[in-house]
């Protein structure tokens, strides 16, 4: 039975958009609306909560101890309705939606779709990039590229490519700090770090990186640090020189072969893998079973690193 007394969907978008941004301008361009709209949804979802979500400190916007605890909770079930309705439509409509973390879809699988809709002009391709739902809810796609064991319950696998992780920075930091001879030596150098929330933290090439040299969570926690949730903002970072990361090679190649950053230790890191995941109630979709052919033939003639 449908609750009457819940908050309006609405409500709720602004109110997570201005969690988020902690900003109400942001929000209301991230929503199309206006200012006043989004300011107005706010004050009736704490007038209907009978709580103050939200408090101005030195003209500043901030969340109230309770607005945080809310905050959470909303964003990630907003996110388990965008993904479960997306999936929901792609059914309905015919449309093949692929699920990627953002930098394997910018960087590696887009330039390589020219081939597959020269082969099949018909199919209409979606792209899921949200990591919640992509790792977590594993919701919001019909196939998707998965990196990890290449076990996923509700999934048929197949191996795509393994890719390598190199430890990478700007020219000048190397001259600085040196070459990484043993693993341990990255702790010389200012560190970024990538770090996810709600992801399981075997997705970190750098978690998996500083666990090699030896660091326990604590030892990694109290580690001095940048954190950034995608690969692309560990990239951009590093090419301004803020520190040295761990990225994949289909990442970094154009960087590498430009000058702009370098490789600290020509060993690359071992790593799990990428599969090809097909959700088993998808299984008979002959888009999905296309486009996993496509790939896996593709992959064939390419160089991986």
């Amino acid at each position: 039975m449908i609750n009457s007394h819940l908050p309006s969907t609405i409500a709720l978008s602004c109110f997570a958009s201005t969690a988020r941004h902690l900003s109400v301008t942001l929000a209301a361009q991230e929503l199309c609306l206006t200012q006043s709209a989004v300011s107005r949804q706010i004050k009736r979802l704490e007038e209907q909560l009978e709580c103050i979500l939200f408090l101005r400190v030195k003209q500043r916007l901030v969340l109230t101890e309770a607005g945080e605890e809310y905050a959470a909770q909303v964003i990630k079930y907003l996110s388990l309705l965008n993904g479960a309705t997306a999936q929901l439509k792609s059914a309905r409509k015919k449309q093949l939606r692929v699920g990627a973390e953002p930098s394997l879809t910018t960087r590696w699988l887009l330039p390589l779709l020219t081939g597959f809709q020269q082969k099949y002009p018909d199919v209409e391709l979606d792209f899921a990039t949200d990591i919640q739902n992509l790792y977590g809810a594993k919701l919001g796609f019909d196939i998707a590229i998965l990196y990890g064991k290449g076990y996923w319950p509700k999934f048929d696998c197949e191996f795509l490519l393994r890719p390598q992780m190199f430890a990478v920075c700007a020219p000048e930091l190397l001259k600085k700090h040196g070459k990484i001879v043993q693993q341990a030596d990255i702790l010389r150098y200012p560190f970024l770090h990538h770090m996810a929330p709600d992801t399981p933290s075997d997705l970190s090439a750098t978690q998996q990186w500083l666990k090699s040299v030896g660091l326990n969570n604590s030892e990694m926690a109290a580690l001095s640090s940048q954190q950034y949730e995608h690969f692309q903002f560990l990239l951009d970072a590093a090419l301004h020189g803020l520190g040295i990361t761990v990225l994949p090679g289909y990442l970094i190649q154009i960087e590498l072969d430009s000058g702009r950053l370098v490789k600290a230790s020509e060993t690359p890191m071992i790593t799990d893998s990428y599969y090809i995941a097909i959700r088993k109630d998808a299984r008979d979709n002959v888009n999905c079973q296309r486009f996993k052919t496509w790939l896996l033939e593709t992959v064939k003639d390419l160089k991986i690193d």
